[in-house]
């Protein structure tokens, strides 16, 4: 799915039937609803481009257990 274009449906028909579920028509239409909210936020950052210079975010290593 595009976020800049974002079809929900069609990506939440493909990836049910990628892996083999189904879903009620009503519980469909929910998860439809919440990927088209996620490319909704996703376009924010997305239609900002990053310079050379910007800073990658820093990589969470956990520590060793004591």
């Amino acid at each position: 799915m595009d976020p800049l274009d974002p079809n929900p449906k069609a990506y939440v028909d493909a990836a049910l039937a990628l892996h083999g579920y189904s879903l009620s028509p009503q519980a469909h239409q929910a998860v439809s609803e919440n990927f088209a909210r996620i490319a909704a936020i996703a376009a924010t950052f997305l239609g900002h481009p990053l310079g050379a210079h910007d800073e990658m975010a820093p990589v969470f290593r956990p520590r060793e257990p004591r």
